[in-house]
Parts: structure tokens; sequence; C-alpha cells
């Protein structure tokens, strides 16, 4: 298959069939669309078809990946790494996925007003990218280590937040300019997201902590935090 993908007709079709199912998926959800129909308007036979894709969904849900990967998993990189700055990197992920969303504006509407898979493709991949780097963010947090649960928790949340704030964007006809549409996203960012590494690279959840106090005032110390049976003070000192 990486032969194929490396000869230039193999490419010709694969753009071929990726601008037709772009079109076609900008005016009906993709699901609607069948691989005789998307074969024929691309010129091209359901045998070669299935050499690039299992399904027009799965087509145009690798097309948009691979438009998103560039920029977001170099970015995921620097958050990787110790004392990143870490606000201003998950800015720009955010801005350079809606940037990817305003070109493809009329296709992510059709997949975020529809059910659609490809809807649940690109979640997939989101979680799949960032889980790493959320990872090795958790490894710098202040306190007990979270659990598997707050994990997960936090990856998923990280996926659909990304799919939420396009969804919005887009209901409101791109009205705003990214950097509004981000600068509002991140008011209601979870609070590991906006963590700042202190001179020795710890982060400090205060807002969390704050909020945990709150929504617990008779935890003693064998209370939990961040599902563990350990609970910090409630209040950075």
């Amino acid at each position: 298959m990486a032969g194929e993908r490396s000869d230039p007709r193999f490419r010709r079709v694969r753009e071929r069939l990726v601008s037709t199912v772009m079109e076609l998926a900008s005016t009906r959800p993709p699901e609607s669309i069948s691989v005789s129909e998307l074969t024929a308007a691309a010129g091209v036979s359901r045998a070669v078809f299935y050499a690039h894709a299992t399904s027009p969904a799965a087509l145009l849900a690798d097309a948009l990946i691979a438009e998103i990967r560039p920029d977001l998993e170099a970015t995921l990189a620097q958050l990787c790494r110790p004392n990143a700055d870490y606000v201003g990197l998950w800015r720009r992920l955010y801005l350079d996925f809606l940037e990817h969303g305003r070109r493809r504006r009329a296709v992510f509407r059709v997949i975020t007003e529809h059910e659609s898979s490809v809807y649940s493709m690109l979640i997939a991949y989101l979680e799949a990218a960032a889980e790493p780097c959320i990872r090795a963010i958790f490894t710098h947090l202040d306190g007990p280590a979270p659990t598997e649960l707050w994990t997960r928790i936090a990856v998923s949340q990280q996926a659909h937040n990304m799919m939420s704030v396009l969804r919005a964007w887009l209901l409101t006809d791109v009205a705003d300019p990214p950097d509004t549409v981000v600068d509002t996203y991140l008011t209601l960012a979870p609070p590991w997201q906006l963590g700042r590494a202190d001179e020795h690279g710890h982060i400090s959840l205060r807002r969390t902590r704050v909020l945990h106090h709150l929504t617990h005032p008779d935890d003693d110390a064998d209370g939990t935090w961040l599902g563990t049976a350990h609970a910090p003070d409630p209040v950075e000192r």
C-alpha cells in the first residue's frame, strides 16, 4: 500500500476522489453518498475506489484528518514538552483547527448538523492524537496523580470541545473572528487546560481545588481528589 500511495497515478486518482466526495458532502450527509455515485462522478471504477477507502464517509474522514494532522500534531508535540506555554499552545491549536473548519465550512456544517459517522471518526482521531500529550501534561500536575478515569474524561473532553467550538462557530455563520471564538472558549475551558508551569515545571490547578472544596466541604484527609484517596488543601498558598 505504501508503494501504491507513492505512485503518481494513485495520488491523482485519490485527489479526484477526495475532490468529488468533498463536493458531494458539502450539500448532504456523506452516508447518503453511494460508492456508485461517487465513482461515476469521479470517473473511476468501484474496484479502484476500494483501493482508497471502504466507504465515501471513510474517505471523507481520512481526507479531513489528513488536512488537519500536520498543524494539530506539530502543536501537540510542543504541548508535550515540560514548561510549555500551555495556554498559548492550546490557543494556537484551536485557531488552526478553526481555520481548517472555515476552509471546509460547507462540509463541516453538514457533518456537525447531522449524526454523521464522519463526526465520530474525527472525534476518535482527536482523542488518539491528544491522549499522549494530555498524559504528559498530567505528569506535571501538583498533588496526587490523576486517576485513569479522570484522564479518560479529560481526553474525551478535549476532543469533543474542539468539535463543539467549531460547530458553535458554524451555527453563528462564522460571524466572529477566530481569535474571538477561541478567547470565548478559553473562558469556559477546563482548569487543566489553563495551567501554567512554575519555575520547577509544576502545574497548579487552583480553580479545581477551590471547586472541589466548595462541592465537598466535609472532605477530610480520606476524601477524594482527582479520583485519588487524598485531598490536598483546597486553597493555594
